[in-house]
């Protein structure tokens, strides 16, 4: 039963007439433990040399001079200590088959990135991690850590789909998916709404809201959802949604993000890859002095002031006060708290977004 609390094995039992349970039929990994297993049995079997290795990792990434610092960390790791996450790696894992998938992926990836070519992630995981199927969550994150940057944003994929709410209407065929009509929101494949059928789109602009939660609340406003096509983003913006942006073309386009560095960034980074102005909205230093604060690990709050001073000194102008003051203690408040702040205010502070950017 501990094992079924802690959401590693699925229990699956017989029950009686009275729906009583009567015993036990099977048990099974569950699917993110089964994801793993082949991992941490290497971890626990422990059967490559730890000093092997480690002189193959640093030879993979000494030519990368983005991997400078996580090649410093690995090469002070004492000879003949166990496969053990350098202290310091930007990394952000204790697991060392993430670290070592990461590390992989990224002396595959920065020459690439650098010379702006493109992978897709089954390419990379083919080259890198010996499989093209080889990518799991924990892989992702530390990748995603180790090169500051959103796995769909650095690695092109399937098509990726977006939540949406609004006037946009898209037919192929005889079938048509009403985003106006559907409650409390309809998932559409980004990439294929501009080459698939044929879309009616008739709001007057396009708002992202970069966390599911608010973006539900926002779409159960209708003086918002009868004027804005809503889009949730999944955080930082994917390829596949910028292009369907820029095929839109939108009036307005305006932007709801968590009050913090990262919050930033993201209209930082979708008004350069958009070359328009992207309207921020709920996002007044005000509100993030009021708090509160998420909680944060010790090793956050440097990358968040660092950011946050880079923001204030070259980010969207409107956020750049904001981006100051967080540069200062390098808290973070997200959308969730602000709800009752913030929503009563959104359709006015829409409406007064500006056209064409």
């Amino acid at each position: 039963m501990s094992l079924v609390r802690s959401g590693g094995v699925v229990l699956r039992c017989a029950v009686d007439e009275d729906l009583e349970i009567v015993g036990p039929l099977e048990w099974r990994l569950s699917h993110s433990w089964a994801l793993q297993a082949d991992e941490l049995l290497q971890e626990l079997r422990g059967w490559r040399d730890p000093d092997e290795v480690r002189k193959e990792l640093l030879a993979l990434v000494e030519p990368v001079a983005e991997l400078e610092q996580e090649r410093a960390l690995l090469d002070s790791c004492p000879a003949g200590s166990a496969l053990r996450v350098p202290e310091g790696s930007a990394v952000a894992t204790d697991a060392w088959t993430a670290y070592e998938a990461a590390l992989r992926a990224a002396a595959e990836w920065w020459p690439y990135h650098r010379k702006g070519q493109r992978m897709t992630a089954k390419e990379l995981a083919g080259l890198a991690l010996s499989g093209s199927k080889m990518w799991t969550p924990a892989r992702q994150a530390a990748f995603e850590n180790l090169i500051g940057m959103s796995f769909d944003v650095a690695l092109d994929e399937a098509d990726v789909d977006i939540r949406v709410r609004g006037l946009l209407r898209w037919r192929v065929g005889t079938v048509a998916a009403d985003a106006s009509a559907a409650n409390p929101w309809i998932a559409l494949p980004a990439g294929a709404l501009r080459v698939i059928g044929e879309v009616e789109y008739g709001a007057r602009g396009i708002f992202l809201v970069e966390n599911s939660d608010t973006f539900e609340r926002v779409c159960a406003i209708p003086e918002i959802t009868s004027q804005w096509l809503c889009i949730w983003g999944h955080g930082y913006v994917a390829n596949k949604l910028v292009a369907l942006l820029e095929w839109l073309r939108p009036a307005r386009l305006a932007i709801w993000g968590d009050l913090d560095a990262d919050g930033i960034a993201i209209v930082d980074d979708l008004s350069r890859r958009l070359g328009r102005k992207v309207h921020a909205v709920g996002m007044e230093p005000e509100l993030w002095r009021a708090g509160p604060y998420r909680d944060q690990k010790p090793e956050a709050y440097p990358k968040a002031r660092a950011l946050a001073a880079k923001m204030a000194a070259e980010g969207p102008v409107e956020l750049r006060a904001l981006a100051a003051e967080i540069a200062g203690t390098g808290e973070s408040c997200e959308q969730e708290p602000l709800h009752k702040k913030v929503l009563p205010r959104l359709a006015g502070l829409l409406s007064t977004v500006p056209a064409n950017g």
